[in-house]
């Protein structure tokens, strides 16, 4: 009874969540119906050229202010503020691409299971890739600071405004794919032609995107879990965060529902249970629908 129980729970968690993230979708892009634009920044994959988005993504800005030499304090602060107040929560619960990773994960009946010391050391591939995209914009922003960096960004290329949002899989299926799609209904060019006049950048975007959605579909938020730098960057201030979860010992039994449930592989009954504040989670809530007991509840602070 307890199993069924929890997974009544878990669907109808996941329906509430999947109607808050399209819910935010909508009101990200809200400036398609006259919404104006707000200077708020969140540290999710808001695609940052999207016709109608009234946020922006505090990654993209980042890199964009160091492609011109600037100090991007501004997307820093949103990112500091957010996640050592609430983590990772708008990973998942308002992150577009989360979204799209969430559904995927329907494509398989039996998602791909992740062995735990692959998954331990996979986990720091994004922080690389967090390390080489700030390795590039923060040398180009210092080069231009001291007055010598227009040659390196000329030479940077595509890479120059941002060395993770020209290759975003978020950027190319939300925007580059659908700008496409406007150009060849409204201009009717021929296809072929059209085709061949495409630059060799779009076919790598194009791979990347492609590639990534395969990985999700195969893995549940794989890549949340192993490439994204917005949720490495997120994950270095959520270690802070106030926002957490906590598990009443008493009633826990230690069943492992709830690691089993988590997207993330966050290890719960390893943890200190008065307050479990991982960087990896993104406080889908689904250990705390999972659990069969109700042991785990969210704390904050």
């Amino acid at each position: 009874m307890a199993g069924s129980g929890a997974g009544r729970r878990l669907v109808l968690l996941e329906v509430v969540r999947r109607g808050v993230q399209l819910g935010l979708f909508v009101l990200f892009s809200a400036g398609l119906w006259g919404l104006t634009a707000t200077p708020l920044l969140l540290p999710i994959l808001i695609p940052s050229s999207t016709p109608g988005r009234v946020v922006g993504n505090a990654f993209s800005v980042m890199e964009h202010m160091l492609s011109e030499g600037l100090a991007p304090l501004l997307p820093l602060a949103a990112f500091i503020i957010i996640c050592s107040l609430f983590g990772r929560v708008l990973c998942g619960w308002a992150c577009p691409f989360g979204l799209v990773q969430d559904i995927l994960r329907h494509a398989r009946k039996r998602p791909f299971e992740v062995a735990a010391h692959t998954h331990r050391s996979a986990i720091k591939l994004k922080y690389y890739v967090l390390g080489a995209c700030l390795l590039v914009s923060g040398t180009l922003a210092i080069s231009l600071a001291a007055g010598v960096g227009e040659d390196y960004k000329r030479a940077l290329g595509y890479f120059a405004l941002g060395p993770f949002t020209v290759l975003s899989p978020a950027e190319t299926l939300f925007s580059l794919l659908p700008g496409l799609l406007v150009e060849l209904v409204e201009q009717k060019p021929d296809p072929r032609a059209f085709i061949s006049g495409l630059p060799w950048f779009f076919w790598a975007r194009l791979l990347v995107m492609v590639s990534v959605l395969v990985l999700v579909a195969y893995v549940p938020r794989g890549w949340c879990r192993y490439l994204c730098p917005v949720g490495a960057l997120s994950a270095v201030f959520s270690r802070f965060s106030l926002l957490g979860l906590r598990i009443n010992t008493v009633r826990c039994d230690r069943c492992g529902a709830c690691v089993r449930a988590c997207p993330m592989m966050v290890r719960l009954l390893e943890q200190s249970p008065e307050k479990i504040s991982d960087p990896e989670c993104i406080y889908c809530l689904r250990c705390v629908a999972a659990c069969p007991h109700g042991a785990i509840r969210p704390r904050f602070p």
